[in-house]
């Protein structure tokens, strides 16, 4: 059986089996929609298809099953991350509609059926872009390719995929991550007057080699500055930065990213110094705050695989505001405001006394810290230091670790914490969230928490938090693959 300490109560994961990249979040008509990267075969195959998730309030969330699988030829082998632009008011009821843009995977078998006929980077491989539509955000159109993978710049190697859509200037644009074809990572610019036909504009490229190829572009655009999110994979982890098998992060940009033709990678800021962060998405929602979400997971092999028993695996970081510092011109992070519904009775958190929080499900804040030296411990295994001008996590208990080893920043000054423990994943946001950790941690089966601290803060408050994932997860334990709205045959044209 599976430690139920791990059980998540307000982290969104699939019912069952593997989950990656967040795709197509938006609000629709008053809902929000998270899709998914899913394989619902997993450990046994690799065939993602798309999950969802909908809920009106961003803490109480309904499964909405599978709605989008391989199914034409042009995705016969996943249908990959992608986007969602909701169009205002073209719908057949005057309302909006919900326009998905993705990328539909195909790999070549080779004549001889052996994936050594091809190294799959120059050959072998084709990445189309397709999208459907929806008007109710449960049955869509027909698939549609709208950039063929023989349609892309002769600078493209075969890696090319993850479109974010929006509209900029009366005109729908697209980014694209991609792998130059002297190997090395760049974004794609296109533009569309109807969504359908793209024309392409311009290439986004680093100054110095940055990474063999860059997934997931995303942007923020916010206080009048741009900022291009990338997830550059191939850079060498250093003393005390990318850490990671692959890196995550944003870029600001000296002007509008339309006019961008080149990037400082020197100015990459990481968006989280976790273990199991990768492949944001960000999106504007009805009130106008940019969030963002991530996958709380990771591709790195050096973590321990699934836990015995537990029959899911990665989930979702809680959706995040995004917004400018006007002092140092960088992006700040923190949960949603919504998030603080959950909280039950507050407890006073004073320096040196532990503190037990009933269950496994924890927000814990403290402001003003005036310490310079201190430590905020949990359960005795997991705790958060912050010594000579570095703040760390670390694994106190290497077997709740699961592979993960202790983790630092450089950090002047500590003035706030704020700490989201939800059975097996800690959230770490330092001072107003400029500083993001996301990890994973498999503690032994206690029913409580204990939390101590001995850090000196002018406020410190621990609250239980209550679970809202565990009815939705007892109702969709073997998901319905065959929803309606998918077509397996391309629209005309």
């Amino acid at each position: 059986m599976p430690n139920s300490t791990w059980n998540l109560g307000f982290h969104l994961h699939s019912p069952r089996a593997w989950m990656n990249d967040p795709n197509g979040c938006c609000q629709f008509r008053g809902v929000y929609h998270f899709f998914y990267q899913y394989d619902h075969a997993w450990p046994e195959v690799d065939q993602k298809g798309w999950g969802a998730f909908s809920s009106t309030d961003l803490i109480h969330w309904r499964f909405d099953g599978v709605p989008l699988e391989p199914s034409i030829p042009e995705d016969r082998h996943g249908t990959f991350t992608g986007t969602t632009y909701v169009e205002k008011g073209t719908a057949s009821d005057g309302g909006d509609r919900m326009r998905v843009f993705y990328t539909g995977n195909v790999v070549d078998p080779g004549p001889d059926h052996n994936e050594k006929d091809y190294d799959f980077v120059y050959a072998g491989r084709q990445a189309n872009e397709l999208t459907v539509e929806s008007e109710d955000g449960v049955h869509f159109s027909n698939k549609r390719v709208v950039i063929p993978a023989a349609d892309y710049p002769d600078i493209c190697s075969m890696h090319v995929r993850d479109p974010k859509v929006w509209k900029e200037d009366g005109k729908l644009r697209m980014l694209l991550g991609a792998r130059h074809v002297d190997t090395h990572g760049m974004a794609l610019l296109y533009d569309s007057d109807d969504g359908y036909t793209w024309t392409f504009r311009q290439s986004i490229n680093p100054k110095y080699f940055f990474g063999y190829v860059w997934e997931c572009p995303n942007i923020v655009q916010t206080s009048g500055h741009d900022y291009l999110s990338i997830n550059p994979q191939g850079l060498p982890s250093l003393y005390d930065k990318w850490q990671n098998m692959w890196q995550s992060g944003y870029i600001p940009l000296p002007g509008r990213i339309l006019d961008t033709h080149e990037v400082d990678e020197r100015s990459f800021v990481e968006w989280d110094h976790g273990h199991d962060f990768y492949a944001p998405q960000t999106f504007q929602d009805e009130q106008g705050r940019w969030i963002l979400v991530g996958w709380l997971g990771t591709f790195d092999k050096h973590y321990t695989s699934t836990p015995d028993g537990l029959g899911w695996w990665h989930c979702l970081t809680v959706p995040r505001v995004v917004t400018r510092d006007e002092e140092t011109g960088l992006l700040r992070q923190n949960p949603v405001q919504e998030l603080r519904q959950l909280r039950g009775r507050q407890q006073v958190l004073r320096r040196n006394e532990p503190v037990r929080i009933e269950g496994r499900h924890a927000d814990i804040s403290l402001e003003h810290i005036s310490s310079e030296v201190g430590t905020l411990t949990i359960d005795d295994s997991f705790q958060i230091s912050y010594v000579q001008g570095r703040l760390a996590i670390n694994y106190l208990d290497k077997e709740s670790a699961a592979g993960r080893a202790d983790r630092f920043i450089r950090l002047q000054r500590l003035t706030s914490l704020r700490v989201l423990v939800d059975g097996s994943v800690v959230e770490v946001y330092a001072n107003g969230g400029a500083d993001v950790f996301s990890s994973r941690w498999f503690p032994t089966e206690k029913p409580d928490l204990t939390v101590e601290t001995t850090l000196e803060a002018e406020r410190s408050f621990a609250y239980p938090m209550r679970d809202t994932m565990a009815e939705m997860y007892a109702t969709a334990v073997a998901p319905d693959l065959t929803m309606p709205g998918w077509n397996e045959k391309p629209a005309e044209g």
